[in-house]
């Protein structure tokens, strides 16, 4: 069992315990939120800190603005020149390609060892999968109603998923709902899975987060006051699978 040292159960149990004594479905899944963050961090801040690349923007104006004129036509850029560097804090790469341009365009990609959030989640849906199947009967009722607010007229057919607001612009609500949800423009609620949990309950965290949803608003209050009972029901699970309110004897 991972270890939580009394710091770490005094942060869960306190933003725990706010959610239990707001009356605000707001900042009652806001709390749940930071406690399921804080044990998930906990539990699997390790695998979480990885190598990841980027490109770096501002050395790489010119080759990013020619790849962005190209990138609707497959193809194959050959590159000439190649240079890694590397040190202790990052690896460096910088690709010289030709274009049958005078002056060919370069991009750099550093490589750097960064916390990478969302692999805690999906740590989090491997390890508990099994769980959640085992007991469907006690969330059965609770992502129904998870569903029945999130549905959404399409044709003669209705579907159920929440709208990732950060692609808005992207959303056509008369669109293909599976194609939608495959370039992540929205989040399906169809399954109840704990890995379709996840993605939603993720999903409505961003855009509470992010201010895309308003307090008042019908259907924003129905959305989070229906994702609120089953955040609360997988934190409360985490807590006592972890003793998270016992105290380790001194």
């Amino acid at each position: 069992m991972a270890y939580f040292d009394d710091k770490q159960k005094k942060l869960i149990k306190s933003w725990h315990n706010l959610s239990l004594g707001s009356n605000d479905f707001y900042m009652k899944f806001m709390s749940e939120w930071i406690a399921f963050n804080a044990i998930c961090y906990n539990l699997y801040y390790k695998q979480a800190t990885i190598e990841r690349a980027n490109i770096e923007r501002q050395k790489s104006k010119r080759a990013i603005r020619v790849l962005n004129e190209v990138k609707s036509i497959p193809q194959k850029i050959h590159v000439e020149e190649t240079t890694l560097n590397i040190d202790s804090e990052k690896w460096s790469l910088d690709l010289k390609w030709s274009k049958n341009l005078e002056s060919p365009p370069r991009l750099f990609i550093s490589v750097s060892t960064n916390y990478t959030e969302d692999i805690i989640f999906n740590e989090f849906v491997r390890e508990f999968e099994e769980w959640y199947r085992g007991n469907l009967d006690d969330s059965n009722q609770l992502f129904e109603d998870l569903k029945a607010s999130l549905q959404k007229d399409y044709k003669s057919n209705s579907r159920h998923y929440v709208v990732n607001m950060a692609k808005s612009k992207l959303y056509d609500k008369s669109g293909n709902v599976d194609e939608m949800a495959k370039k992540n423009i929205i989040v399906l609620c169809e399954n109840n899975e704990l890995k379709t949990i996840k993605n939603v309950l993720y999903q409505i965290r961003c855009n509470i987060f992010h201010g895309e949803k308003t307090p008042g608003n019908v259907n924003d209050d129905r959305i989070v006051k229906s994702a609120l009972p089953l955040l609360s029901y997988t934190v409360e699970h985490l807590i006592d699978r972890h003793k998270i309110n016992e105290e380790y004897p001194s």
